[in-house]
């Protein structure tokens, strides 16, 4: 049994880093879309591009690597099926739970690689991520401006200048609109934020249009945030959306911080999942063998969907109702079909 546990680990191993690869490119080129105007402008080094996509593989790994371990595992367990080989450990007196303890250690490494994954490196890529975007999003600006030319670059946004300094971070006789808003000012100056562009306007005057009524304002300075993707021009210390596991532990002692405590059950499900899902994987495999390894596929996909859909109904009834035990119904549902499914083998 020891040579046939180690044959199921390995072919695991193969099958788990081909699923990782696929889940990851396809789930990249997505991810890789949305931001593509951002990415790919000009003046965005190689090095930046490269590591936006660093960023992006970091996060999303949370959800590739235990996809990619009930596919490995649903593959694997669906060929020895369709192969008879089940069936003849289980007539050789091997039970079922024994057929599935390599599967069993292999989940083991894999909790351990998602646990450190989600709970130390996943969400600090996820605001590195958005720093790089809006560090490309700055180039984008800084590259499209031109002296006495309109630029539309950043959405629902116009700006103008008739003169431009040689870093364009200085800007003379602007012009400013987004939606009901306009500023006309005699200089504006650049800085850079954390995530995006502060801009200074000297001498300003501010039009607002508000239903048929037009307010109108004249300041001496000005200050504006152009920002990627987020309500604020830095990120707060206790942003507890980046934290670490052990700085929402050290936030939720010291604040009482429901969200840090959400964010902290969050990420157990995460790294949990692997369990109940190598368990549906398993027992997927061995009950659907004959209809082959793309109706697994297909299967575990779907499962993973509803696993997704759970958690988000989880994260609804936290933010409406301050229900923290909602997030644990991913785990809790999938692991009863999965135990029902395996039981229901191991008995037949």
């Amino acid at each position: 049994m020891k040579k046939i546990d180690i044959y199921i680990f390995k072919n695991l191993l193969v099958g788990f880093t081909t699923s990782f690869l696929i889940t990851t490119m396809v789930m990249l080129i997505g991810n890789t879309i949305k931001v593509y105007d951002f990415l790919f402008a000009k003046g965005v080094s190689l090095g930046l591009m490269l590591k936006i996509f660093g960023d992006m593989v970091a996060f999303l790994s949370i959800f590739t690597i235990p996809m990619s371990l009930m596919l490995s595992i649903n593959f694997l367990y669906t060929e020895l099926s369709s192969r008879s080989e089940i069936t003849a450990l289980r007539s050789s007196g091997i039970s079922l739970t024994r057929i599935f303890y390599p599967a069993f250690l292999f989940t083991i490494v894999i909790f351990a690689i998602l646990f450190y994954d989600t709970s130390f490196l996943a969400y600090k890529a996820k605001l590195d991520y958005k720093i790089n975007l809006a560090g490309a999003l700055k180039n984008r600006v800084y590259m499209g401006l031109k002296q006495k030319k309109f630029y539309t670059g950043i959405k629902d946004t116009t700006m103008y200048a008739n003169d431009l300094s040689s870093s364009k971070r200085s800007l003379y006789n602007v012009f400013y609109a987004k939606g009901n808003s306009a500023i006309i000012a005699k200089e504006a100056h650049f800085k850079d934020a954390q995530m995006g562009i502060l801009v200074n306007f000297k001498k300003a005057e501010i039009y607002n249009k508000s239903g048929n009524n037009i307010e109108y304002g004249h300041v001496n300075n000005y200050e504006l945030a152009i920002l990627f993707g987020e309500d604020k021009p830095h990120i707060g210390k206790y942003n507890t959306r980046y934290m670490t596991m052990t700085e929402l532990i050290d936030y939720y002692k010291t604040q009482k911080n429901p969200t840090a405590l959400y964010k902290i059950n969050k990420m157990l499900v995460f790294s949990l999942s692997v369990f109940v899902l190598s368990i549906i994987g398993f027992s997927l495999g061995i009950t659907f063998s004959r209809s082959g390894k793309s109706a697994g596929a297909i299967i575990s996909i779907s499962i993973f969907f509803i696993f997704y859909i759970l958690q988000m109904l989880g994260e609804s009834l936290f933010k409406s109702h301050s229900l923290i035990w909602p997030i644990w119904l991913p785990d809790l549902i999938l692991f009863l079909f999965g135990a029902y499914l395996f039981y229901k083998k191991s008995t037949n």
